[in-house]
């Protein structure tokens, strides 16, 4: 039997819905010569490993069913065949690309290949190490969204003894890898059995310099929460900001920090308090001068003051990850 990996952008908000026993898939060609999906090869039986683009492998399954290719000549035909997927946004740019073709040669074609797997969710999800690391697409452009036929050594790689572990940082960033996003949303969904979709988000803003790379510094949130925290501050930030082992390495006075720590807010708002974000912002550009595990170690005592148990948790997935 043969080995697949596909990957699927921001995949990772659908991880509770990867245990399925009847999970479809299907690959696209927009070709003025017969050229079929690179799917068309699978087999009932064979595994196909699911990826999310930048984070890593999080489910697998076997084929259970493969159906003939489907071939259309025009958009009408694609859009009403598109509407049994919910995914309006990637068949969209399908049509587009199709009818953009179409301008220039009416013989292109969109051939359509679904198939279904039963599908698990890993234990852990397997980030781009070792051999796997050729299907980075942070590494290597044009690996994004692909249908991959894995070689002998990418399997004995991912049945044996796979690197788990995601690479230790050294400075501070704002973007949130997808990697460490991933590896986040899967502990906590096979930990505490997410039923609702979430994201994961900066606790001390990104708006206000809070960085995104590390986990101490960010936090499963509901869609609805994190509108609603929008950019507001975390008191717990101020309060930690005015303990004295931290204020020699601090910018801005004690003084100024004070005022926003003794506030009954949990979520300081930066339009109520205009002076908390030019304060924020000052602690946080010290911060980045620091070395790497002063920092940490600030934001996780940051999450300690506000929530001890999911510091608990935190933890935990430090293990798994580091």
């Amino acid at each position: 039997m043969a080995h697949f990996l596909i990957k699927r952008s921001n995949a990772f908000r659908e991880l509770h819905r990867s245990n399925s026993k009847n999970k479809g898939y299907f690959e696209i060609t927009i070709r003025n010569k017969k050229y079929d999906p690179p799917s068309v090869k699978i087999k009932v039986g064979d595994t196909v490993y699911v990826a999310e683009t930048n984070g890593g492998i999080y489910a697998k399954g076997n084929v259970v069913t493969t159906n003939e290719v489907e071939e259309f000549t025009r958009i009408e035909e694609v859009l009403t065949f598109s509407k049994q997927f919910n995914d309006e946004a990637y068949w969209m740019d399908k049509i587009r690309v199709f009818s953009e073709r179409l301008q220039e040669d009416e013989n292109y074609r969109l051939r359509c290949h679904q198939y279904f797997i039963n599908q698990k969710l890993l234990s852990n999800t397997i980030p781009y190490n070792g051999p796997l690391s050729k299907y980075d697409a942070s590494l290597k452009k044009g690996l994004a969204s692909i249908f991959f036929t894995l070689t002998g050594e990418d399997v004995t790689y991912l049945e044996g003894n796979p690197d788990f572990s995601l690479k230790q940082v050294g400075t501070l960033k704002p973007e949130i890898p997808g990697n460490l996003r991933l590896k986040i949303y899967s502990f906590f969904n096979r930990t505490h059995a997410i039923s609702h979709l979430i994201d994961i988000d900066h606790f001390v803003p990104k708006s206000v310099g809070g960085p995104g790379n590390i986990i101490e510094n960010l936090v499963p949130i509901g869609f609805s929460l994190n509108r609603y925290k929008n950019d507001s501050i975390p008191k717990s930030f101020f309060v930690v900001a005015t303990r004295e082992e931290y204020q020699p390495k601090l910018s801005t006075t004690k003084k100024d920090i004070v005022k926003l720590a003794g506030l009954q807010d949990d979520f300081i708002s930066t339009r109520k308090y205009p002076e908390a974000k030019k304060i924020a912002l000052s602690i946080n550009a010290s911060i980045q001068k620091w070395n790497i595990s002063d920092a940490r170690q600030f934001y996780l005592e940051v999450s300690q003051a506000f929530n001890p148990l999911y510091v608990q948790q935190l933890k935990l997935l430090e293990k798994e990850i580091y």
